[in-house]
C-alpha cells in the first residue's frame, strides 16, 4: 500500500455517519431540533443499531449531536463543533456553502503566511532536504502527466513542520483533510500543478536562504492564484466577503 492509499484509507467516514450527515443536511435541521432516534435511523438506513449507535457516539465526540437524557437525540449548533467534525464533513462528500469556502481560504492564509516567516528561522537541514525530495517527486509525476495533489499536500504540510509547532501542525492537518477531495479535482488540470510546482520552487528558495519578506510575498501570491484558480472552477465571481 503506498502513502497516498494510506492517507485516504484513515480518512473514509462510516457508512453510517455519512449517511446521518446526508439526512441533516437534506432535511435541513436546525439546532436543537430533536433528530431521529436509533431505531428509526437504523430502519431508514437499513442497518444494524450498533451501527448507528457508533456513528451517533462519533457525531457526539465532535459536537455535532447531543444526547439529553430521557429525551432523545439533538443537533447541535455548528459553531460548537469541532474541526474534526468539519473534517468529516468534507470526507462524507457533503457539499460547503461559498461562505464556509471563503472562511477556509481565509483561515488558510493566515496560517501559510505565518508559517513561512517561521520556517525561514526554524527550519533545518533535514526540513530543506525533505521538501526537496517533495519538490523532485512533484516534477516526476507532473513529467508523467499524472496529478499532484498528494505531493501539493505533503509540501505545505512539510512547510508547517519546519515551524517546530506541533500545535499548528495538528491545526492545519485538519483544513488540508477537508479540502483533500476538491484538491482532486483541482489539480486534474495539468496547468495547475505546474504552476503550484513553479511556486513552490520560489518559496521553498526563499525559506533555504531565509529570506522572510520574500516567502511571505511569494506565498501570499501563490494562495491568492489558488483563490482565483478556485472562483473559476466554480463559476463564481467573487468569494463573499467579509462585511
Amino acid at each position: 500500500m503506498t502513502e497516498r492509499d494510506r492517507a485516504d484509507q484513515f480518512m473514509v467516514p462510516s457508512n453510517a455517519v455519512g449517511k446521518i450527515l446526508s439526512f441533516i443536511r437534506e432535511r435541513r435541521y436546525q439546532p436543537s431540533e430533536r433528530l431521529p432516534s436509533e431505531r428509526d435511523f437504523a430502519e431508514k438506513f437499513d442497518t444494524s443499531r450498533g451501527a448507528v449507535r457508533e456513528a451517533l457516539a462519533t457525531l457526539e465526540a465532535m459536537r455535532v449531536v447531543e444526547r439529553r437524557p430521557n429525551s432523545g437525540i439533538y443537533l447541535r449548533n455548528s459553531d460548537d463543533s469541532s474541526i474534526e467534525a468539519l473534517v468529516l464533513h468534507a470526507e462524507s462528500g457533503l457539499p460547503f456553502q461559498a461562505d464556509e469556502i471563503a472562511d477556509v481560504f481565509e483561515v488558510r492564509r493566515m496560517l501559510e503566511v505565518q508559517a513561512v516567516r517561521l520556517a525561514c528561522s526554524r527550519r533545518t537541514a533535514d526540513n530543506i532536504r525533505d521538501l526537496h525530495t517533495i519538490l523532485t517527486n512533484t516534477a516526476k509525476r507532473i513529467a508523467k502527466k499524472q496529478t499532484i495533489e498528494f505531493e501539493d499536500e505533503a509540501f505545505h504540510l512539510g512547510i508547517f513542520i519546519a515551524t517546530k509547532n506541533d500545535i499548528l501542525l495538528r491545526v492545519v492537518k485538519s483544513f488540508y483533510e477537508r479540502s483533500r477531495q476538491r484538491r482532486r479535482v483541482y489539480f486534474t488540470d495539468q496547468g495547475r500543478g505546474r504552476r503550484s510546482y513553479e511556486d513552490h520552487c520560489k518559496i521553498l528558495e526563499a525559506i533555504e536562504n531565509r529570506r522572510v519578506g520574500q516567502a511571505e510575498q511569494v506565498m501570499s501570491d501563490h494562495l491568492s492564484q489558488t483563490i482565483e484558480n478556485w472562483q473559476r472552477l466554480l463559476g463564481e465571481p467573487n468569494l463573499p466577503k467579509k462585511r
